[in-house]
């Protein structure tokens, strides 16, 4: 007789757990489709890899890419600029589709976030800009990255970076 009152005494509390959940509807989450990455973009396999800058006196700068995949790149630098610095990067689609790169750094917590969409898309270079810039990757002949960042104030546009990553051997 106990074993019998167990057994239903379980059943109940199984049913009363479950009757929830079994009358519950599901919906299924709706995302929003994601834009097909622009011709060529499967050729940025050139950016995979880790290189650096010598600041000098040995001390280096480093900076990471990942090759395209899922319609992303991802990238990072790590440097000893300013008293430390880290730098993240993703070449994919913004909110609206467009694809461009996203930035943000370790100076403000990485919550500035910027982007600019691509405006070159051709074997061995990438630039991306918008009314306030651009920034431009290269490959270079030994395997390294050559990058230019400029700005744009009162309609002109000035160079206000360049750097030569070299590859990491």
């Amino acid at each position: 007789m106990k074993k019998l009152a167990c057994a239903v005494l379980s059943s109940l509390v199984f049913a009363a757990a479950a009757a929830p959940a079994l009358a519950q509807t599901t919906t299924p989450a709706t995302t929003p489709a994601k834009a097909a990455p622009p011709k060529g973009f499967d050729s940025l396999g050139w950016l995979a890899g880790t290189r650096y800058i010598d600041r000098g006196n040995g001390v280096k700068s480093y900076e990471t890419w990942t090759g395209p995949a899922g319609g992303y790149v991802s990238g990072a630098v790590a440097s000893p600029s300013n008293g430390g610095l880290a730098e993240f990067f993703v070449i994919g689609p913004n909110d609206q589709g467009v694809y461009g790169l996203k930035v943000a750094n370790t100076t403000k917590g990485l919550t500035n976030w910027t982007f600019r969409p691509i405006v070159i898309l051709e074997p061995g270079k990438i630039k991306f800009a918008d009314a306030t810039g651009s920034f431009s990757i290269e490959h270079t002949p030994d395997g390294g990255i050559h990058n230019i960042a400029t700005k744009i104030e009162n309609g002109k546009e000035t160079q206000t970076g360049e750097w030569f990553w070299l590859p990491v051997k």
